[in-house]
């Protein structure tokens, strides 16, 4: 399938996601995303808050010029303080939004399993007949984990060299973008492993067939990376994007699968 083909597939999924979401029953599910978020605004920006305070201490009693006898001393201080308090929620930030991503699809995971095969259903039109199995279900979940975390320290060993070479003119424009490339193949990766699962591939022939695909992974996970950049907004925004993502990212695997059976006529 040509690189075009997939990115078309990818994003153009999620039109046809917002369509199942309001006429198919699906919206219910994003009483999830709701209560993530408050449980983020509650206790996420009250750590931050804490955090930023004793950070922001810290280095001012190593940079404090407060006995200083010069007369800019006091200003210095104010500046130096401002700029410190400036640098370290900029920083937080930058953290959360990395973090902030794998902690919605790792609290997120048995609600996924749940909306990917429901939309899959929904679009054949079929019925899953199959009794649930607690068990199984435990072992779908703990498999969407295992492969959050295997992507998470992917893209981490990823992260420390980008950020070395971040510091270079021009080659850190294009690490930072690789590194944007990296983790919407990663994101993308994740949402359409849940139909991988049901079709009972191991986790090596899911990571095999997703790369054959990276074009429509990394279209599919662009979404969401990009809710993730979005200032001071962007998590929580990003647990509602979530929801789209894995009805986009199934919708995408029933196009690869129908692609390939049309190709073997």
């Amino acid at each position: 399938m040509k690189v075009s083909k997939q990115i078309s597939i990818g994003l153009r999924s999620y039109f046809k996601a917002g369509n199942i979401i309001f006429n198919k029953g699906i919206i219910i599910y994003f009483i999830f995303p709701l209560l993530i978020n408050i449980a983020f605004l509650w206790g996420g920006l009250e750590i931050a808050s804490n955090l930023t305070e004793k950070a922001q201490s810290a280095f001012m009693n190593w940079v404090s010029f407060g006995d200083s006898d010069f007369f800019m001393a006091e200003y210095l201080d104010g500046f130096f303080s401002g700029v410190i308090w400036v640098f370290i929620k900029i920083l937080f930030f930058l953290i959360f939004a990395y973090l902030g991503g794998y902690l919605i699809l790792i609290i997120l995971s048995p609600v996924f399993s749940i909306i990917s095969e429901k939309t899959e259903y929904k679009i054949t039109n079929t019925k899953n007949d199959a009794p649930f199995n607690m068990s199984q279900f435990i072992k779908d979940i703990l498999r969407g984990l295992v492969l959050t975390i295997r992507n998470m320290l992917i893209e981490f060993a990823l992260l420390i060299p980008i950020f070395i070479i971040g510091f270079i003119p021009i080659i850190g424009w294009l690490g930072a973008l690789f590194l944007f490339f990296a983790s919407s193949y990663f994101y993308g990766f994740s949402y359409m492993d849940y139909t991988n699962e049901r079709r009972k591939r191991t986790v090596k022939e899911s990571v095999a067939y997703i790369w054959k695909y990276k074009w429509i992974a990394i279209s599919n996970g662009s979404v969401f990376a990009l809710s993730l950049l979005i200032p001071f907004c962007g998590v929580l925004l990003a647990a509602f994007i979530a929801i789209l993502s894995i009805i986009a990212a199934t919708i995408a695997m029933l196009e690869i699968e129908e692609f390939n059976k049309l190709k073997n006529v």
